[in-house]
């Protein structure tokens, strides 16, 4: 938790796709000092435009360099918010220089092993040090956890928890999150669905989907926190499913075949198509949209009979990578406010609320609404 004098927010990766996102808000935000870290500080003026660099300090940090808990000890910052991706594969050497640095800190991790071990892994020194550390505040489980609870109040029992993210074909996208993505295509892994662990290959079989908002897509498995996370949360939960839906099916089915061809033993160099993909990836942007969207489907018993809740986000304007970064903004304001975070080491489910989100959603002209479906 913070010294009450320090409002000095450190962003690492503060140059790159999400972290700039949160370094321009966060400078937006009155009280607040902001440091944008990073391996290449010349980058801050072409990957921060609209930011007044003289209100910003652009530092060198390199998470893998010696000595990380002294250079953020240097830093004079309180709190670190760890946008540096993908965090598939990473292990918690930033939040443990974090506690050992005496720095609060928050992640937008959405790898799913390093959000459901993190508490287990670094609850009992960030508590022996009075630090709070959080994982996992992004889209993936903060949102769509704030989605389940807000839903929850309208059942008697949960019993299925169906989430789709429809990503806009147009949406810019970091080296980062095409790696995550990537990382896990073609790889089995486990899901909860009618009541016991089942595996599923990841991107493979996609499936159509509907939307209220946008139109039909296919929708293939993605192996995310929530898969764990709701499932802790809502242990009466039958089945826990997400999915992605890219907005062109021929990209979606082109996915689908390497997951294919890994699935059945096929090496693939996954790191080196990354950059490739990411790259023919915008040749198709003409035949997509600006559009995109995310849906939360939920299912169980009221008074009794069936009853089944949807909520629907729909982003305009390519604003949709901005909706990764409220968890943390959120947390960091409220920081910042001199309102502590919680001790300890905790995934961020439960801690921002769905109204919280939505105030955000309010300033990128974000809609979403809450529809309520016939018992059947």
């Amino acid at each position: 938790m913070q010294e009450a004098a320090n409002k000095t927010i450190l962003v690492l990766g503060g140059y790159g796709h999400f972290g700039a996102r949160i370094v321009r808000a966060l400078a937006a935000s009155p009280g607040i000092e902001v440091i944008a870290a990073g391996r290449h500080p010349h980058k801050a003026a072409a990957n921060l435009p609209g930011v007044d660099l003289a209100q910003v300090r652009c530092i060198a940090v390199d998470s893998h360099g010696p000595d990380l808990a002294g250079q953020l000890r240097a830093s004079g910052a309180g709190l670190l918010i760890h946008a540096a991706g993908p965090f598939q594969g990473q292990d918690y050497t930033v939040a443990r220089a974090c506690i050992d640095a005496g720095l609060d800190y928050i992640d937008l991790a959405d790898g799913r092993q390093f959000v459901v071990d993190f508490p287990a892994q670094l609850d009992a020194p960030a508590r022996a040090a009075g630090r709070s550390v959080i994982s996992g505040a992004s889209t993936l489980p903060a949102l769509s956890t704030a989605v389940v609870d807000a839903l929850a109040t309208q059942f008697d029992v949960l019993s299925d928890v169906d989430t789709v993210i429809a990503p806009a074909q147009a949406t810019p996208l970091g080296l980062a999150t095409v790696r995550a993505v990537l990382g896990y295509c073609g790889q089995s892994f486990p899901v909860w669905w009618q009541g016991r662990w089942q595996p599923v290959v990841g991107w493979g079989n996609p499936q159509a989907v509907q939307f209220a908002q946008l139109a039909p897509r296919l929708a293939a498995a993605c192996e995310v926190p929530d898969h764990d996370v709701l499932l802790q949360r809502y242990p009466q939960l039958q089945g826990v499913r997400f999915r992605a839906a890219l907005e062109l099916p021929l990209l979606q089915r082109c996915l689908a075949a390497l997951a294919w061809l890994r699935s059945h033993g096929l090496p693939m160099p996954m790191a080196a198509l990354s950059g490739l993909f990411a790259r023919c990836g915008r040749w198709f942007d003409r035949f997509g949209s600006e559009l995109g969207g995310m849906r939360v489907s939920v299912q169980g018993l009221r008074a009794g009979l069936p009853h089944s809740v949807q909520w629907e986000l729909t982003a305009p304007m390519l604003h949709g990578p901005e909706i990764p970064t409220f968890a943390a903004i959120i947390l960091a304001r409220r920081w910042a406010a001199g309102q502590p975070l919680p001790p300890g080491a905790h995934v961020c489910a439960g801690l921002v609320e769905l109204a919280e989100f939505e105030a955000e959603f309010a300033r990128w002209d974000i809609h979403s609404e809450i529809t309520p479906h016939a018992a059947h």
